[in-house]
This record gives C-alpha cells, structure tokens and sequence, in this order.
C-alpha cells in the first residue's frame, strides 16, 4: 500500500521585501521555524513551490532555492510526484521516548533547551552587577506580614479555606480588592469581568486555550516576552512578529499581517514592556484599537507590571479602549510581591470568561482558596501598599541611577530607555556587529568576562536574530552596582565601536 502524504493547507509565508534577509532565506526560516514548532508534522507535504510563489508574489526559483536550503539542513526532501515531505528528526529516530510525545511538546522541550538567557561568570569572575534576572529583591519579600496574614485567616476561617472553593473564578472579595486596584486604568472593570488564575503564565495558557486552535496565527511583538515563545510552540500556533520600536507598533506591517485568515490573537504588552521598558502613550494606544477595530482578532494584552509606575498617571487599558469586546487584559501580584503566591487574573468581557473558566475548572478545578484569603487579608491591613509604596521608592531610585549612570559612561551613539516604571529596560548600541553575531550580544559576552550579567536582545527574538540591544533589569542591583554595572557597560561598548569603526582611507 502506497503512502499517503497531507498537504499543510495555508501555511503561506508573510514575506517582508524591506527585510535585510533575502527572500529565500525569509521562506527557508518560516517552514523551519513551523517544523521547528510542530505546526507542520512529520510526514506532511509543505505547499507546492508554484502555489508558494503566486500567493507571496516572488518567483518560483525563490521559493526552490528556499526549499533546497531546507533539504541541506536535512528538514525536507523533495520526491518526484510527492512534492516536499518533513522528514524526521534525527532525535525523535534515535530516541523511543520521543514518539511518546505530541509535536508541540516535543516542540516546546525543543525551545526550551534552545532558549539563551544572559551569558553566566567565569568560576572566578566576581559579580559586580547582576542585571540579567527578571526576579523580585528577596529582601524586599514581606515574610512577616504575609505569616501574620496566613495565620489570620487560618485561625478564623481554616477549615473552609483547607477545602475545596466554591467558584472557579476565584474569591468575591478578592476580585474586588483587584478591581479597586484597576480603577485608574480600567475604571469600567467589575468584579464579574475578573477570572483568578495561577499567576499570568497560566492567564495567558488559559487565552490561547480559548480563543486559538493548532495552526492559527498569533502576532507578537519583536522583541517579546521570550516565555511567550515557548507557549506559543506548545499550543501549535504560527507566529508572525510586528518590529515594536521607540515610536510603537509599526502598524503598517501590523495592517498587513491582520488582513492574513489565520491571524486569531495578539500578544502585546503596552505597559513597560518586556524586555524595552517602553510604553505606548494615550495616541498610540487609541491608533492600535482603531487598527484592528474591523477585524475579529482577539488580543491579549499582558499588564504583569502595571502596579510599578513611577512616575506619570496611569494609562487606560487596552480592553477599556476596545469597544468590539475582544480584549483580555492579564495580571498578577508575582513582581509587586513575591513570586511564589501564584495569583494572576484575566480581566475581559462575559463570553470570553466563561468558556475560560471552564477551560480552568478541567484544568486545576481553582486557584488556591487558601492564598487568595491570605491575600485579601493583606490587602485590608494595609500591608500591601505599605509593601508597594517601599518597592516603588526605591525602584525610583533605581530608575535614576541608571539613567544618570548611562549618561555619564556610556559612549556616544549608544541609547537607553528611560521608563515611566517597571523593572527593566533597553540599552541599544549604534550599530550592528559582523559575521552574523550582533553587538548586544558582544556586548553580553564582553562584560560578563567582567562581571556584569545582562542579557542579549536576540534572546527575546522568535528566530534569535542578531540584535544591536540587551535587556538590563534592575530587580537583583542596588544603586551603587548600577553605577558600576554601568561603567562596565560603557567600557565594553567603548572597545566594540572601536574594534568595529571603519578603517580611515587617506587621499
């Protein structure tokens, strides 16, 4: 009996003329990263070179020449009257545990191991800054407050809060207490339109549970939140990125890929985004809703820093703003606390929270009643903001020393962001490196030689591409080691520009 072969219907490349990268290598890249992420299985058939051609208006010589790069990496084979078959993988032949699994997991476990965070110390390498970890201050954790809160609750109300709750959508009282926290930025949010959840990694599994299928498309941001990456691959789904600059979205490319069919969600992060810091203002905000306000593309809006303002008044949400109710807004307490009380939540309208919480309740039944008491009770005694206006003070503090630091060390050409709040932001470098290696990642290499952590902009790449940055957070230094974090900085940037400078020609 003869092989039958599936043909991956759809899956069509959104090519970018204006890209550096060649237009095969744009083809090549897109069915790898598909292969890569399970989106197109072993065994299946990708589209046929002439249909690959017409649909993106190249010519069919670009779309061979793609498909023979695919072959030399050994993901493809072409077969006269078959067309371009996936091919296993050279681990998943090797290994009888891997046909236990699904692609998407075995494409998740995949990123996972690829994922590059900031380059570690020599074993004999002092740390003079650690900018690299995006985890709250344990000294700054309230371990006495939050005990004192925990034994409260359990002396008054132990024996009910031990067992099971009585709502997936979390504790009455707690939805309140949030929605008061929220009115700034969402004055119209009710405690009905608030869904709790095990911290916003699960709110953002939950959306993509709800809303998307395998193979659908999720637009995100470059760069982006490199987790994201990671449950996207999970999930299934085509990714397609809208660069996110010092002016915003790029909303003509963001046009473009709304008009695809397969676009189902965004993923943004408006608010001192992760990894720039940057936010959009009140312009930029309204002109983002009006572009997708013809189309029914849902969009998750991921507000995990919302409580850090520093300075400035509170910006209205993007679900606020959204009048076709298609807007979910996700948050936590994780970064304003600490990380180990697992609460988030998902603000949106009825019929997306419905079907979420019935997502959830097949998933984990609810989030602990028990840690949602202990948390309401913290927030009435005050402790909460007391906790919040000391983080705030010092984060302050933080901000300022950075960018005063930047200013004094830094060379010409180079560029920092200087956030309304959050705990991170951007330094870019004025120019790309060479040899494919960009300089944010030189950048990391060199001054970890010199003990300062700060991880490479292409981290938070869907592909990994070079990138002129590097993320710096300021959760894990002081004042004094961002000023020596920095100066360090400085000083390997000043040796990069100029070992890369171009040579001077005299007449």
């Amino acid at each position: 009996m003869s092989a039958t072969y599936v043909q991956v219907a759809h899956l069509l490349p959104d090519l970018d003329p204006t890209d550096k990268a060649a237009l095969p290598a744009q083809v090549a890249s897109f069915y790898s990263r598909a292969i890569e992420d399970g989106r197109v299985l072993v065994g299946e058939r990708l589209p046929p070179i002439r249909e690959v051609a017409t649909c993106c208006k190249v010519t069919r010589a670009t779309v061979q020449e793609a498909y023979r790069r695919l072959a030399d990496l050994g993901l493809v084979a072409g077969t006269v009257g078959r067309g371009t078959i996936v091919l296993a993988s050279a681990t998943a032949a090797s290994d009888p545990s891997h046909r236990l699994l699904s692609p998407y997991a075995e494409a998740a476990l995949r990123r996972t191991r690829a994922m590059k965070g900031a380059p570690l110390l020599s074993e004999n390498q002092e740390l003079v800054a650690n900018f690299a970890e995006l985890a709250p201050d344990e000294s700054f954790f309230p371990v006495d407050e939050w005990r004192e809160a925990m034994d409260a609750v359990l002396r008054t109300r132990g024996r009910e809060l031990l067992g099971y709750g009585h709502s997936t959508f979390g504790l009455q009282e707690l939805r309140e207490l949030l929605v008061v926290r929220s009115h700034d930025s969402d004055p119209e949010l009710s405690a009905d339109n608030l869904l709790v959840t095990a911290g916003a990694q699960q709110a953002l599994d939950l959306v993509l549970r709800t809303v998307c299928s395998p193979g659908d498309t999720v637009v995100v941001t470059t760069p982006s939140y490199h987790h994201m990456h990671g449950l996207l691959s999970a999930h299934g789904l085509q990714v397609v990125q809208v660069p996110f600059g010092p002016d915003g979205l790029d909303h003509a490319q963001l046009s473009r890929v709304l008009a695809r069919p397969s676009v189902r969600l965004c993923y943004l992060m408006p608010t001192f985004h992760n990894p720039t810091g940057r936010s959009l203002n009140l312009e930029q905000r309204k002109q983002l809703v009006q572009a997708l306000a013809d189309t029914d593309v849902a969009v998750v809006e991921d507000e995990y820093q919302h409580s850090l303002r520093c300075r400035g008044d509170a910006l209205p949400t993007l679900r606020s703003l959204d009048a076709r109710g298609l807007t979910v807004t996700v948050s936590t307490v994780s970064k304003d606390l600490f990380p180990a009380l697992r609460i988030g939540w998902v603000a949106g309208s009825d019929h997306l929270l419905q079907p979420m919480a019935a997502v959830k309740r097949f998933m984990d039944l609810e989030t602990s009643p028990l840690l949602q008491a202990a948390l309401v009770e913290f927030m009435r005694r005050g402790c909460f903001d007391n906790h919040l206006s000391s983080l705030l003070a010092e984060l302050r503090l933080r901000h300022k020393a950075l960018q005063a630091a930047c200013a004094q060390h830094l060379p010409e050409g180079c560029r920092v962001t200087d956030p309304d709040g959050g705990f991170v932001a951007w330094l870019e470098m004025p120019n790309s490196g060479h040899a494919g290696l960009g300089q944010g990642e030189q950048l990391a290499d060199l001054a970890a030689e010199r003990g300062v952590r700060v991880v490479p902009g292409r981290a938070f790449d869907l592909d990994g591409a070079a990138s002129r940055g590097v993320r710096l957070c300021l959760t894990r230094t002081n004042v004094d080691q961002i000023h020596h974090g920095v100066r360090v900085l400085g000083e390997c940037a000043r040796e990069l520009l100029e070992v890369h400078a171009p040579a001077q020609t005299f007449l």
